[in-house]
């Protein structure tokens, strides 16, 4: 236990020291992008999802994001999980366009049925890729006093419009089923630790730290409803986020046996409200939920901000069926 609270610690004291990553509103659906050691931490053997946002479609060229992840439990060793992450981004009027590929193994440190807790542990392997086409933007040194010309030249010093950069980050994560009605899970990450060269001018641009933590809760306070409240805290640089909010899972005993109707509200600190829909059907889950500007740009936007749509599938593998063997006949 002394070395989960020193590493705990460790955690803590790197996120100190922190580009901005990609952040989803729905990052409770996107396990692997919250913390690596949620790899492989739920029920089942395979899971996939996929999810996409758009957002500020009312003020600018909207900027589009999808992501593809899938992790996996070891057959053998169940304590041990790995997976992988597919990200695609592109922002704004200039096209700048991000590729990400993560893996993300995980492992069950320590784990106690007596006391029903858990600790795993994760680490963050990241590629990323940027794109920036140049030609797409204009300068201050562009303005002839009445309109921008492209044919001006913009006296910028760029060394290149693409750009690779490996980034490594690791994460841990502690659950307790408190009693049969109550389960708590936390965890700390912290992402980017090398804070890799991400710029296109000479100038050094570091892709800051990322830290992340959250907590989240399953209550279940009938057998038709459950309630899962959370709370997620990211800091990189100067910025910071605060997701909080909580959905409801409504199940019918008695109709649809094998459905569940999801319903959700949150609210992210001095920027928007979004509320969440969603529908589970035997081993499918999707998720809808919309943002409502209330930032300062809300009368730019008219209160509209992002929809993201989150689609994740749970499979279980089979269990081998015990063959009967017969004894053959001498004669065969």
């Amino acid at each position: 236990m002394k070395k989960i609270l020193l590493l705990l610690f460790f955690l803590s004291y790197l996120s100190i020291y922190q580009a901005q990553d990609v952040h989803w509103s729905q990052i409770n659906e996107n396990e692997l992008y919250q913390n690596p050691a949620n790899t492989g931490d739920f029920h089942g053997d395979f899971r996939a999802s996929v999810s996409t946002k758009d957002q500020w479609r009312n003020v600018t060229k909207p900027y589009q994001t999808q992501a593809v992840t899938f992790d996996i439990i070891n057959k053998y060793d169940r304590k041990l999980g790995y997976g992988g992450l597919f990200l695609h981004d592109v922002t704004g009027d200039g096209i700048f366009r991000t590729i990400e590929m993560k893996l993300t193994p995980a492992y069950t440190l320590y784990q106690n049925t007596i006391k029903k807790q858990k600790i795993r542990i994760g680490i963050d392997l990241d590629y990323k890729y940027n794109q920036m086409n140049f030609s797409n933007y204009t300068f201050d040194n562009q303005f002839n006093g009445l309109i921008y010309s492209s044919i001006l030249p913009s006296n910028e010093n760029f060394t290149t419009q693409q750009k690779s950069l490996f980034s490594i980050g690791t994460g841990i994560t502690f659950t307790k089923e408190v009693s049969v009605k109550f389960h708590l899970k936390t965890g700390l990450a912290v992402f980017n630790i090398n804070q890799a060269d991400q710029g296109f001018y000479n100038i050094k641009t570091p892709r800051l730290r990322r830290s992340h933590f959250f907590v989240q809760s399953t209550y279940i306070i009938s057998p038709k409803i459950t309630l899962i409240p959370s709370f997620n805290l990211q800091l990189q640089g100067t910025y910071s986020e605060i997701i909080l909010g909580s959905k409801c899972q409504f199940k019918s005993i008695n109709f649809l046996p094998s459905y569940l109707l999801i319903g959700g509200i949150y609210f992210r600190n001095k920027d928007a409200i979004f509320t969440q829909i969603g529908l589970k059907i035997n081993k499918i889950t999707t998720t809808i939920n919309y943002d409502i500007n209330v930032s300062k740009l809300a009368k730019a936007s008219n209160g509209r901000g992002g929809l993201e749509i989150n689609c994740q599938y749970i499979w279980t593998r089979k269990e081998a069926k015990n063959l009967m063997h017969k004894k053959c006949l001498d004669y065969l």
